[in-house]
């Protein structure tokens, strides 16, 4: 049987394009002669009529049906990286023109545009690049303080949103403060012909809302909250959840504007010692990334949202308890092992992670057994502090850490004889301990305000150390305990300064170091130290027109202030209670201490620190 495909090539009847656009007809026999004329006779009529047009608009009809050709082209696989790729060559190709014309182009006004420098400081400031060097800039011995608390046991983690805190302590209590603006000069008021004074400005944080122990959920009826200590708090970044972890081995989301719990999580095993969240809101998710650190020695990542929140993942890789963890970006995180001396960093996305070992160095005067507190400095650096009490600078493309800061709150004193022999005599008892050493004061509170060079510690000598980070990233250079003079003012800032003016304040010189006796030696009185306790925690976040805006129209109702004379600067606030927040192996009434009242105090203190010059905060805030 012969087909179409079967016959030959030549003997193939293929259809007259005129016969293709023809309407079929009936009278094949009577028109068809008629219609093929008349289609011959018409298609020689329009010929003839567009004829001298096609050689007009020969050029133009090609150049379209190129122009066509190239973007159908283009756009096929296009990107739009490839986009803003040929956006940006046709924009230099018009300057170059520009400039070959003789019209006149300044390569340092593009530099200067203000768009594209802030489109610029967007993406930093999002990916984690920016760097500012601030902490120069700031007036460290001179900041305003307050103590606060709730009648409550030793508070062992806070969080800041601002202008809201959030504290806990290990009597299953969740507290929520409003910080106060800070304080600007205050001017006599005048009524007529009397004047009266300025009104003092209030500078204690107010209580808003308290939580304890279980509660019941409204819509459920089920119990939520936590039966044991609280160990660590956390609020997302929008600031609509507050999350707590307990000795309970319980993770409970609370709402943070009524303080009620929405969600118990028992995922964990243990203990959950850690908590924090990612600083962005991913877009590729429904929710906020929330990374909790646990004594199971894993973590797990959660996303917590209005609709619901969910368990995402397990973490494992450490050997002891996770004591501490720090988000450093969207799916990435960094966190210590306490006793495995290891800090790892984590990449949820590629599921790989990345170890740092600690604890190898042989020249340290003080072996290094635990690494218990970590803070980030985004994208490519972390800090990390250690129960050697030294503080050390790593970057994720190096496993030793780039520089340490060994003894960053100096030594504990010795303690009585009749504390360290049961020797009755007093001779006996000193030979006995003549070979005994003062132990290091641990790191117990560590953290950065991320995109700057500032960097603040705590332990239990009764001030918080400031510390920067050098413009290459590589060093960390002490300022001092916050709310005295600095040392490094009036110092050369050399490496062997730099550790006098870490342990300026211990009365007695350790023997190893005689450059440190002799600046000992130098310092006649020693100033007592602002808090009286154990440092747990550690939250900062940088004063900024809004914030202050916001504070002050909530704040006050009869006098509004202008932000623009408003003080601008670092708020911090501070975990205190008579023992570590961990456990009770260390408490402030036996570390020593000389003073009026070495039991110490449960609470929290904010510092308000300003900037030295109006110009130094105008260009912190660029």
């Amino acid at each position: 049987m012969s087909s179409f495909f079967t016959v030959p090539a030549s003997q193939r009847k293929r259809k007259r394009e005129d016969r293709a656009a023809a309407p079929a007809t009936k009278k094949r026999d009577v028109n068809a002669k008629n219609d093929v004329a008349g289609g011959r006779r018409a298609r020689e009529r329009e010929e003839s009529i567009s004829g001298s047009d096609l050689d007009e608009n020969e050029d133009e009809i090609a150049s379209l049906e190129s122009g066509e050709e190239s973007a159908s082209d283009s756009d096929e696989g296009e990107t739009a990286a490839d986009r803003r790729l040929k956006l940006a060559e046709r924009y230099l190709e018009n300057v170059r023109e520009d400039v070959e014309d003789g019209v006149g182009f300044d390569a340092a006004e593009i530099d200067r545009d203000l768009i594209a420098e802030r489109l610029k400081e967007d993406v930093d400031e999002f990916k984690g690049r920016s760097f500012r060097q601030i902490a120069s800039k700031l007036s460290f011995s001179a900041p305003s303080h307050s103590f606060f608390r709730s009648d409550t046991q030793s508070t062992t983690s806070i969080a800041v949103h601002a202008p809201y805190v959030y504290t806990v302590s290990k009597d299953k209590t969740l507290v929520k403060w409003e910080l106060a603006p800070p304080s600007a000069p205050a001017t006599a008021e005048t009524n007529g012909s009397s004047t009266r004074p300025p009104r003092p400005a209030r500078k204690k944080p107010r209580r808003v809302r308290y939580a304890r122990g279980v509660r019941k959920i409204a819509e459920t009826g089920e119990e939520s909250g936590h039966t044991g200590s609280i160990l660590s708090v956390a609020v997302s970044p929008s600031g609509k959840f507050v999350a707590t972890g307990g000795a309970d081995n319980r993770l409970v989301i609370w709402d943070a504007e009524t303080l009620t719990p929405t969600k118990t999580f028992t995922q964990h095993r243990d203990s959950v010692s850690s908590l924090a969240f990612a600083r962005q809101i991913s877009t590729m998710s429904s929710g906020e990334q929330l990374f909790s650190g646990s004594y199971d020695r894993t973590l797990k990542t959660w996303s917590i949202s209005g609709a619901g929140h969910a368990y995402v993942e397990t973490l494992f890789g450490h050997q002891d308890h996770v004591t501490s963890v720090a988000a450093m970006s969207i799916d990435q995180c960094v966190s210590v092992g306490a006793r495995d001396r290891t800090a790892r960093l984590w990449k949820v996305v590629d599921e790989s992670q990345l170890v740092f070992r600690g604890g190898a160095s042989r020249s340290a005067s003080y072996i290094e057994s635990n690494i218990d507190c970590v803070a980030p400095l985004p994208p490519n650096h972390f800090v990390t502090g250690s129960d050697s009490g030294s503080i050390s600078l790593w970057s994720v493309h190096k496993k030793k850490p780039l520089y340490t800061i060994p003894l960053a709150h100096g030594l504990d004193p010795m303690p009585p004889l009749d504390e360290l022999s049961p020797e009755a005599d007093k001779e006996t008892a000193a030979r006995n301990a003549r070979h005994m050493r003062r132990l290091p004061r641990w790191i117990t509170a560590l953290t950065t305000l991320p995109g700057t060079d500032v960097v603040l510690s705590g332990s239990w000598d009764g001030w918080i150390r400031a510390w920067r980070i050098s413009d290459d990233k590589r060093t960390i250079i002490p300022l001092g305990p916050i709310g005295i003079r600095s040392l490094s003012q009036s110092i050369p800032d050399t490496p062997s300064k730099q550790l006098n003016n870490a342990l300026a304040l211990d009365t007695t010189p350790h023997p190893d170091d005689m450059e440190v006796e002799q600046k000992s030696e130098e310092v006649t009185q020693e100033p007592q130290p602002l808090i009286k306790g154990v440092v747990n925690d550690i939250a900062v976040f940088e004063r900024r027109p809004e914030a202050i805006t916001a504070t002050s129209t909530k704040s006050s109702n009869k006098s509004q202030t202008n932000p623009e004379t408003e003080p601008r600067g670092l708020c911090i606030v501070a975990a205190i209670g008579k023992e570590h927040r961990l456990a009770r192996w260390k408490c402030y009434a036996n570390n020593y201490a000389e003073g009026n009242a070495p039991d110490g105090r449960n609470g929290a203190v904010v510092f308000e620190v300003p900037f030295t010059s109006t110009d130094a905060a105008a260009e912190a805030d660029v």
